[in-house]
């Protein structure tokens, strides 16, 4: 009852308190829109919608201390946040990214990370990839509802699945987490990214997939490093997160030195060799807080070129990393590919970035026409057996007027 009462109060309290301060702003909105004669140009880079944004929000009154109050008075009563995030048992909360479903078929990955695949080949560079869990699987118990969580077991066996039928280098990260899990914690409860402990979990589990090196590499210390959860943003503000009972999280990231056995003259006369391995992926790889590049370096005992990118997505740094003139010049042995599985419910994630787009980027076009090929009712089951058959329809696509040569960038 007590409930849904506050279900009814805070809604109704939030429209009044719009109501108040929209009535305060407008005068100001209109000014503004005045003083400024802005251009098409201006509202397509953004110039207008963020003037208008900074000016709304001097404008209303009380809005940060008003939007903290409300979102920690909504959590304190009722254990919930705005939409973004699902919160969990015991102050755990989730992204709400985790519980997005498959809206295309997993042949549609299969048959992109295909291209890839090949790209990479041409240049006779291994592809490893490193599906990444998601946190609600691994710590389903502290979320309390077992559907989500299932949904990215599922996934993930298929993914993984495909990709040692595709005849690809696959880490199961999801076993070296759930092994770590029992004495360590993997994840953060108030964040979307794993812990050191987790990161260094799965390190360990890429160095029984990749050639290990001969170098030998020592860690240093980094100091604590204190932050907000990323997920409590959508639950207040950072002024009263602790208050709600939502502490900060630590992390305690450590650097590397990597020194070649016998190579000193050699690298100071001539320079150092290039590096064999390379990293690209997400946050989970970028971030140096998790130490998981770091943690490769030590496992493998390697120096390891990381072109992982935050806030990007797993394929985004990929393309920009087959871009980049020093990986042509001098490509790796091997990339390691950290993708977390909950991004593979997203279609855009496959969209070339902003820079890269008017390069001959060849993989939304080729992906395009492959998927051509896959009807929309086709059963994940058989993913593995379908992406088997994805090599042979690349040979058959050729090249069109709007199809350039080559795997994803024409050879210059």
């Amino acid at each position: 009852m007590i409930s849904t009462t506050i279900r009814l109060v805070f809604p109704a309290a939030v429209l009044a308190y719009a109501a108040y301060g929209i009535a305060g702003a407008l005068p100001a909105l209109d000014r503004t829109t005045q003083d400024h004669r802005w251009t098409l140009a201006d509202w397509m880079q953004g110039r207008a919608s963020a003037t208008i944004n900074d000016t709304w929000r001097a404008a209303l009154p009380h809005h940060d201390f008003a939007a903290g109050v409300v979102g920690a008075g909504r959590w304190l009563a009722l254990k919930e946040g705005r939409k973004g995030v699902v919160s969990g048992r015991n102050g755990w909360l989730f992204t709400q990214e985790e519980a997005r479903k498959m809206d295309e078929p997993m042949e549609a990955v299969f048959a992109r990370t295909e291209i890839l695949r090949e790209t990479l080949a041409d240049k006779g560079i291994d592809l490893v990839v490193v599906p990444l869990a998601g946190k609600a699987d691994i710590y389903r118990n502290e979320l309390g509802g077992s559907g989500m969580a299932r949904d990215l077991e599922e996934r993930y066996a298929t993914f993984f699945a495909g990709l040692q039928a595709m005849g690809i280098k696959v880490v199961d990260s999801r076993s070296a987490l759930l092994d770590a899990a029992r004495h360590a914690q993997v994840f953060y409860s108030s964040d979307t990214h794993w812990t050191r402990a987790g990161a260094a979990a799965v390190a360990e589990a890429v160095a029984q997939v990749v050639p290990q090196g001969s170098a030998s590499v020592s860690a240093q210390e980094e100091p604590l490093q204190q932050f907000h959860g990323d997920l409590t943003k959508f639950i207040t503000s950072a002024e009263w997160t602790q208050r709600v009972g939502l502490p900060e999280e630590t992390a305690r990231p450590f650097v590397t030195q990597v020194a070649e056995n016998g190579d000193d003259l050699f690298d100071t006369l001539l320079g150092p060799a290039s590096v064999e391995t390379v990293l690209v992926g997400t946050s989970y790889s970028a971030n140096p807080n998790w130490s998981f590049a770091e943690s490769l370096k030590l496992d493998l005992h390697q120096d390891v070129l990381n072109y992982a990118k935050e806030g990007q997505g797993p394929v985004k740094p990929f393309l920009e990393m087959l871009a980049d003139q020093a990986f042509q010049l001098s490509p790796p042995k091997q990339v390691i590919w950290e993708v977390p599985v909950r991004y593979l419910a997203d279609p855009d994630i496959w969209t070339a970035p902003e820079n890269l787009q008017d390069a001959p980027l060849l993989a939304g076009q080729r992906a395009a026409m492959v998927l051509a090929h896959i009807g929309a009712d086709q059963s994940p089951v058989r993913s593995a057996d379908l992406a088997l058959t994805y090599p042979a329809r690349f040979a058959d696509l050729g090249a069109g007027p709007d199809l350039p040569k080559g795997p994803i960038f024409n050879d210059k």
